[in-house]
């Protein structure tokens, strides 16, 4: 110890000494002395009762400090008046007061009626593949249940002529000496469009390739009489999807029999088969999944670095592909599923809330579209509770025709086009209903400076007030037509419920592109509390804009 030490150390002994000699006289029997064994005493019940009611008391004001702390002053949910922007204090107290209902409903854990509603009508009708019947169930389904069970809403549907493409039976066999039965039967999905093989199907040889530049090199000569396998890696979708859309039409250029496509996934996904739509092409298209791409891919280098003798063992990739997909050009007529919340002031004025409605044949489409169209009617029907109509009118479309050719968007147009300048503003979710995040608005510097103060001011409390470019992602192909038009738009956006990543960050969408277009999107992605935050904040982003 240092001599500072050991002087604190020696005051501190006398001061000790000190109290000892203090209790020592205070036990001091009749001559003065302490006596060798305490002097019995009678225990203070009173002292303990008040010891315990003092701690009792103590840890019960420092617990309700703690929920004070939790559930007043960090309590997200409290909006706070005296941060707000010009923008919202510019704004009635009315409309704030209804916006403020609108969030607090996002916490409202009893309200399950969007995530109950999807579950039950993808339980009964199933898929909702353009021009299918279950389509048009589903679709029925959704008027009936809006116009019996949502007061102030009106739902009913407009016409849309499409196409109806039907799968058929479909198998791929790849060809494997040193299998015991000689083969390798692949899982497949035909792509959406895409023509059938002939009766007998198409056997022949497989080239992987992994771009458009090595197809081109490669060209007639080790194309054609072949099919080829789009074998790439999955940086992000928007880089690799047209090997999905263009790929049949690309190589059919070069004499190709038909061609293959690594599922458009991430490419943890091993085992996982997603179907998508195709430029229709001349020859079949089929997606296969990871998995089964690598292996082609490895049979191939294999043959091409084996010995003449031993290609008995590692021959070149040989399958034989049958489809029997077909295709009916505007083959019925279907429908856009519209819900309105008729306006107060100017119902001739329309903030659009939107998802597309149809499905692949492959799950359900909970994810892909069914949670961001019933995002829409939940947002409307929060908004009809509240029992204040804003001032403008409140429509959600259920599209038609989005995974192929955008019929609904297109015959919308037409029928409203007369009044698209009455179109104050169009939201569009798809591209998955997680934790809300936010928008990506397509509008002008003035609009989107607004919106990003009453993101800042109050949609912050449900994580959804956050504003970005369409650069970042786009509103939405289905509004795209109003975008161009002039109407201002804005794609609905979540968080990566895998890795917190938000818009613009890497690996964003991967948690969506898992499921996408597969067997895998059933209800189970989708999370009931989730969905409910999301629809409040939705509602809460169409009501400032439509009772401006």
């Amino acid at each position: 110890y240092s001599d500072e030490n050991s002087t604190c150390l020696a005051a501190m002994g006398r001061k000790y000494a000190l109290i000892a000699m203090e209790n020592h006289y205070n036990q001091a029997g009749p001559n003065g002395y302490a006596p060798l064994s305490p002097a019995k005493r009678e225990p203070d019940f009173m002292s303990v009762r008040k010891r315990m009611l003092v701690f009792l008391t103590g840890m019960a004001l420092m617990a309700g400090a703690v929920l004070y702390i939790r559930l007043v002053m960090y309590d997200p949910r409290v909006i706070d008046p005296s941060t707000f922007s010009a923008t919202t204090l510019g704004t009635s107290p009315e409309t704030l007061e209804t916006v403020d209902k609108l969030l607090h409903a996002g916490f409202d854990q009893r309200n399950t009626v969007a995530w109950d509603r999807l579950a039950e009508m993808t339980d009964m009708y199933g898929h909702r593949m353009t021009g299918s019947r279950a389509y048009d169930r589903s679709a029925a389904w959704v008027v009936q249940t809006a116009n019996s069970q949502d007061a102030g809403l009106t739902a009913y549907t407009e016409p849309v002529w499409v196409n109806q493409w039907t799968r058929g039976s479909e198998s791929l066999r790849l060809f494997a000496p040193t299998r015991d039965n000689g083969f390798v039967q692949i899982p497949l999905l035909g792509l959406g469009n895409s023509i059938r093989t002939p009766r007998d199907g198409i056997e022949a040889n497989v080239i992987p390739i992994h771009s458009f530049d090595e197809l081109q090199q490669l060209g007639n000569g080790s194309i054609a009489g072949n099919i080829v396998l789009y074998n790439f890696h999955f940086s992000s979708y928007d880089a690799v999807v047209k090997f999905r859309s263009r790929g049949a039409v690309e190589a059919a250029k070069h004499g190709a029999l038909a061609v293959l496509v690594r599922s458009v996934t991430p490419d943890s996904e091993f085992n996982s088969i997603h179907t998508g739509s195709s430029t229709r092409a001349t020859i079949p298209a089929a997606a296969i999944s990871p998995a089964d791409a690598n292996m082609i891919e490895r049979m191939y280098t294999r043959a091409q670095t084996s010995n003449t003798d031993d290609h008995h063992h590692h021959a070149f990739p040989r399958v034989k592909l049958v489809m029997n997909a077909r295709l009916e050009e505007n083959a019925k007529q279907s429908d856009n599923v519209i819900i309105d919340l008729k306006g107060s002031a100017h119902p001739e004025e329309i903030v659009l809330l939107s998802g597309h409605f149809d499905s692949w044949d492959v799950g359900v489409g909970a994810m892909d579209d069914g949670a961001g169209a019933f995002l829409a009617w939940e947002a409307a029907r929060l908004i009809a509770l509240t029992g204040r109509a804003p001032r403008r009118t409140i429509r959600v479309v259920m599209w038609n025709n989005e995974e192929t050719l955008q019929r609904g968007a297109k015959a919308y147009y037409k029928q409203h086009e007369h009044e698209i300048k009455q179109h104050k503003f169009a939201f569009e979710s798809d591209i998955g209903v997680f934790e809300p995040w936010g928008l990506a608005v397509a509008a002008n510097v003035k609009m989107v400076a607004n919106l990003r103060n009453y993101g800042s001011d109050l949609i912050k409390i449900l994580g959804a007030g956050n504003v970005t470019s369409s650069d970042v992602e786009g509103p939405g192909q289905d509004i795209a037509i109003l975008c161009e038009h002039g109407v201002p738009c804005a794609g609905f956006l979540s968080v990566n419920p895998e890795n917190g990543a938000v818009p613009g960050q890497p690996h964003w969408e991967d948690h969506y592109f898992r499921y996408h277009h597969a067997s895998s999107d059933r209800m189970e992605v989708i999370d009931k509390h989730q969905l409910r935050r999301s629809a409040a904040a939705l509602a809460a982003w169409a009501y400032l804009i439509a009772d401006l």
